[in-house]
């Protein structure tokens, strides 16, 4: 009998990544297609807030006191600057740049911990805030063509990274970056750029035919190649801190910035190169909303 629920247990565990994935999709295609805007803002705010979260306690793990409730605050008011038309998103970026250095001047803190200490709150406060706002924007500014616009992001970020985990585990033997991540090779990455590419031709021919074909297919190559960097960013932060996962709320994911960091990473992309696209490349003025 124990050794059946150990069997069972361990069925369990070894498939938890696809169960997770499984139990999410039907709530997260809602959310993203269906919901209404509060909804999706509402979201992407908790999502953002718990892998801030994460990624401050990556600092506290190095033994540096970040101020973890400061930080979200004002990365929560900048995410209500991406939508809200009354508070610019500058606004964001300046209380990230000017409250938290502030808070360690008059606090009474080690003052050779000063400057690793704010850096670490600063990047992570802007890091999640701004790209995380940058997926609002992303659905909330190209009215029905938005919820097809994050489709495309995800699968196309996500449907790479599979096929860049198949690809490299059949055929990888050219390390991409040992020092970061010793599993990524370079045969990963260019079947993960090509399943990236098929999906985002898929998507054109099927949902998204606004999306023109060449620049459906120049998309899928740069989203998977940023996807790409933007999860060895997360796991060089990771590999500094000493974990393998930066947190244990997803099951098979990891935490929340292990599972969107691709996410986070390239949202700002598309969302630059769609309204440059839109503006027929005449303008780099973005985010005015």
């Amino acid at each position: 009998m124990g050794r059946g629920r150990l069997a069972r247990t361990a069925a369990i565990l070894k498939y938890a990544r696809e169960l997770t994935a499984a139990f999410f999709a039907l709530p997260a295609i809602w959310i993203i297609g269906w919901s209404p805007t509060v909804v999706f803002d509402i979201v992407v705010a908790i999502i953002s807030g718990l892998a801030l979260y994460e990624f401050l306690v990556l600092g506290r793990r190095k033994g540096y006191d970040v101020p973890i409730v400061l930080c979200i605050l004002i990365m929560l008011f900048m995410l209500a600057a991406f939508v809200f038309e009354q508070v610019s998103v500058e606004m964001g970026v300046f209380a990230t740049l000017l409250i938290i250095p502030a808070t360690y001047v008059f606090s009474k803190k080690p003052i050779e911990e000063a400057l690793p200490s704010s850096g670490i709150s600063v990047l992570a406060t802007l890091y999640v805030g701004m790209l995380g706002g940058s997926l609002i924007r992303l659905r909330n500014d190209y009215h029905e063509l938005g919820p097809k616009l994050v489709f495309f992001l995800m699968l196309v970020v996500w449907l790479g990274d599979t096929g860049a985990y198949y690809v490299g585990k059949q055929f990888g033997k050219t390390k991409l970056s040992p020092r970061v991540s010793p599993k990524k090779t370079v045969e990963g990455l260019m079947g993960g750029v090509m399943t990236s590419v098929l999906a985002a031709v898929i998507i054109h021919f099927t949902f998204l035919p606004q999306m023109p074909l060449l620049h459906a297919i120049i998309c899928g190559a740069i989203l998977s190649v940023a996807g790409v960097v933007g999860d060895l960013a997360e796991s060089m932060w990771k590999r500094s801190a000493e974990v393998k996962d930066s947190g244990t709320l997803l099951p098979g994911h990891g935490g929340f910035l292990d599972r969107f960091d691709s996410i986070f990473f390239t949202a700002p992309i598309l969302y630059t190169y769609w309204h440059i696209l839109v503006a027929g490349f005449t303008t780099l003025n973005i985010m005015q909303g």
